[in-house]
């Protein structure tokens, strides 16, 4: 039906990841003047690919291929971390590109296109899955206008700054819009611990985060005996080893855990600590797991509360709930794995990814490409090119097939 160019491919992940080099990897943060050359870039490099393109209100840049009743989404998104890695996201964006690309090329005659998307700040410089969620109408523009990045920076006034202020909004219709396929590098070292080239993702793990303050009393570290103390940080260190042993017991492999700030006041040698700040993280693949985890927090600080004598506030922040690969999709991109001699297994993803929001709304697949020493969200993230030539020629062999048949998941 078609046949992609993997070489084409890779040359335009090389352009692209020029947009805010940064060493061996990219620091492009979402609607920085980086991002913003990237998405023009991205445009015209679509335009130019034969595709109708064009960036939408909230930065979204899409591209289709023109005169079709049905399509089929392949997105993810270009944006980085802060000195990250020029594979993270922009795979995903350039492997849709090319699959479309090649179809145009071969001048197929049927309903069902593709359609490009690499959706606006996915790592969270406003909010995590910021396009995505604006697109499938989780999040409407309104709600998002007033989200602010850390230097202060409103939406609004970023997206007014980027040129794309007042322009329309494209939103997902399930009518036409069937299916939802991501490309990404795992950000992990499973795959190559286990020698396969090609991640079939089963579902991903939902995020909840939590802030927890412990307030206490600050004294004379020589002179308070420990048993008359209000030590804020004692609580905090507390609750932080209680933590860690709950998670480990649930026995679910799916579940991983960070504590990824901590803060004491006023910090010194000689001062018990007034108060102490701890940011918590867990993952799971299963929403029980985590509805569970949640509550162990809240009683769990409340009981180092006590014993310490400190009083405590729990800052619940954000929640993402897991998300499920439809299970056709997953058989047909095993199959199209093996079709293509690729040593390929089943797993789950760890990382949230922008298929998250469409998961909920129409049938929704995902691949991996290994990452190197499992390296990620750092300059030294990179994949071999073999590997990235292989992921391409797979999800492309996927696509070919769900266009042959015309009655996969949701293209009947």
């Amino acid at each position: 039906m078609f046949a992609v160019d993997a070489q084409r491919a890779i040359a335009d992940l090389k352009t692209l990841a020029g947009f805010g080099r940064c060493g061996t990897g990219v620091h492009r943060r979402a609607l920085t003047p980086e991002d913003v050359a990237a998405r023009s870039w991205l445009e015209e490099r679509m335009q130019a690919a034969g595709l109708d393109a064009a960036i939408d209100g909230i930065g979204n840049v899409i591209g289709a291929v023109p005169g079709r009743e049905r399509y089929i989404i392949i997105a993810s998104h270009t944006d980085t971390v802060p000195e990250g890695g020029w594979l993270d996201g922009a795979m995903g964006v350039i492997f849709g590109l090319e699959i479309a690309r090649a179809l145009v090329e071969a001048g197929t005659k049927t309903n069902i296109g593709v359609k490009v998307i690499s959706f606006m700040d996915e790592e969270g410089r406003f909010a995590a899955l910021l396009g995505s969620s604006v697109f499938c109408g989780v999040l409407s523009l309104e709600q998002a206008a007033a989200l602010r990045a850390d230097d202060g920076a409103t939406l609004d006034q970023a997206l007014q700054a980027a040129g794309y202020g007042g322009r329309p909004i494209a939103r997902l219709d399930p009518a036409r819009d069937r299916v939802c396929l991501e490309a990404h590098i795992e950000q992990g070292p499973v795959l190559e611990r286990n020698d396969k080239r090609v991640g079939v993702v089963t579902d991903i793990a939902g995020l909840e985060r939590a802030r927890l303050v412990f307030f206490g009393q600050a004294d004379h570290a020589g002179t308070v005996p420990m048993a008359m103390r209000r030590d804020a940080a004692a609580a905090l260190f507390d609750f932080a080893e209680g933590f860690a042993r709950f998670c480990r017991e649930l026995d679910d492999p799916s579940v991983v855990w960070n504590l990824g700030h901590a803060r004491l006041a006023p910090g010194a040698y000689n001062v018990v600590a007034r108060e102490a700040e701890l940011f918590v993280e867990y993952r799971a693949a299963s929403a029980g797991a985590l509805e569970r985890i949640r509550g162990a927090v809240s009683e769990l600080a409340t009981e180092a509360a006590a014993r310490h004598s400190v009083t405590h506030e729990h800052r619940p922040g954000v929640r993402i709930v897991p998300a499920a690969m439809d299970k056709s999709l997953v058989d047909r991109l095993e199959a199209a794995a093996k079709k293509r001699a690729a040593p390929a297994m089943r797993m789950s993803s760890g990382a949230i990814h922008d298929a998250m929001s469409l998961a909920a709304r129409i049938p929704t697949g995902m691949l991996f490409a290994p990452s190197i020493g499992g390296r990620s969200h750092d300059v030294a993230e990179d994949t071999r090119e073999e590997d990235l030539a292989l992921g391409v020629e797979v999800l492309g062999e996927m696509v070919a097939s769900l266009i042959e048949d015309g009655s996969g998941p949701g293209l009947a």
